[in-house]
């Protein structure tokens, strides 16, 4: 009885330290992710616009800056995994490299991402360390910073930079001659516009001071139209860009051999044009697994994946995805190491469903059916990508 009630304090107590160890790493993730950066406005709207028009099933393949996920949070085999590039541990120590020149020449580091996990049984007990890395051969989306940087709509708004900075001059300096008393609320309601519509290029004409307003060019309403027009067929051209990585993953158990279990992978994505403007997105992947028997040098079984899906954006807000779901077939074929009354071939017809809960938390349910076997599988995720910026 003493054996029995010791024993389910020690899985309590297990428990509560891996609860703690979690919840300690999830807090220095967030508060290095929230660090205010003060860079130049234009990198930093670029940069999020870049991010935003990324899909949760874009940053579940490759993330942005950091994300901590949990897996198969309803299975017997948990994990917890955190992935990050090597430009993002560069840029918490140089923050400069978030600025747009900068940003661009940092191709190999902001294309080249670690992952490292913990393995847990269904009782939470630790079981091994997953390690392994995801490097981007072709990473178009990330070089659309350029485009956002030194396209049309960059020329648009330096122009508009210079135009307010030149009208805020004249409005200053007149409030001074004319010793106008409400001039330090006046200032500060022009501060207050530019603070509050951050996340914008042009500021709208209503957040100025009425009085301001005839310092402003009489076009100003139509080149704000203007520039949202031409923001947003770049913006379209941005969704549609391509990315294809290579990865390589591998766990580390106790009693196990060095690459005792190990994948190779290969994603594609590609966005593709859509008449509404939601994100549309095919999602090509290839896996191969091996895994060895404990005993012997001899790799027991070899399997081989092959994914095609096509990823939509059910809802979206500000060019930010809300819902998202992907349908796909996936065909697994075991190379060797078949077990009894295991057939080599598997069809399966798969739906991901992803859910933003939060700005930067999402909830993806994926379920798979087996074509042949009429079998379900479900597995429940939840991650969460910090971004570079405080404010997204």
């Amino acid at each position: 009885m003493l054996n029995i009630i010791l024993k389910l304090k020690t899985m309590k107590t297990n428990r509560l330290l891996l609860l703690t160890l979690i919840l300690t790493f999830f807090n220095i993730l967030t508060l290095h992710g929230q660090n205010n950066i003060d860079l130049k406005q234009k990198s930093n709207i670029a940069l999020k616009t870049v991010n935003n028009s990324k899909t949760g099933n874009w940053n579940d393949v490759f993330t942005n800056f950091m994300q901590l996920a949990a897996k198969n949070l309803a299975g017997d085999n948990k994990s917890f995994e955190y992935k990050t590039t090597i430009f993002a541990i560069k840029s918490e120590v140089d923050s400069t490299l978030l600025i747009d020149e900068n940003y661009v020449k940092e191709n190999f580091s902001r294309n080249f991402q670690i992952n490292m996990g913990l393995k847990l049984d269904n009782d939470y007990k630790f079981k091994g360390f997953s390690y392994g890395f995801d490097w981007a051969l072709i990473n178009k989306r990330d070089l659309s910073v350029n485009t956002l940087v030194n396209g049309e709509t960059a020329k648009l708004y330096e122009k508009y930079f210079e135009i307010l900075t030149k009208s805020r001059e004249r409005y200053n300096a007149d409030l001074d001659k004319n010793k106008d008393p409400d001039k330090l609320t006046k200032i500060k309601q022009i501060q207050e516009a530019i603070s509050k519509n951050a996340d914008e290029y042009i500021i709208p004409l209503d957040e100025f001071p009425k009085d301001f307003i005839k310092y402003l060019p009489s076009d100003y309403q139509d080149t704000r139209k203007y520039f949202g027009e031409v923001y947003a067929k770049e913006l379209d051209s941005i969704k549609r860009k391509p990315l294809l990585k290579i990865g390589f993953n591998s766990n580390f158990q106790k009693n196990a051999k060095f690459l005792d279990e190990f994948d190779a992978n290969l994603v594609y994505l590609q966005g593709l044009k859509s008449k509404k403007g939601s994100k549309l997105e095919i999602d090509f992947r290839n896996q191969f697994k091996a895994k060895d028997s404990i005993t012997t040098s001899v790799i027991k079984r070899k399997e081989f994946s092959s994914q095609l899906g096509l990823n939509i954006s059910i809802w979206e807000t500000k060019d930010k995805s809300i819902v998202e779901l992907k349908p796909n077939f996936e065909y697994k074929r075991i190379v060797s190491g078949l077990m009894d009354e295991e057939k080599n071939d598997q069809f399966l017809a798969n739906a991901d469903l992803r859910i933003r809960i939060l700005k930067n938390l999402w909830v993806p349910l994926i379920l798979k059916y087996d074509i042949k076997n009429n079998n379900l599988f479900g597995f429940l995720n939840v991650s969460f990508n910090f971004d570079a910026m405080k404010k997204e």
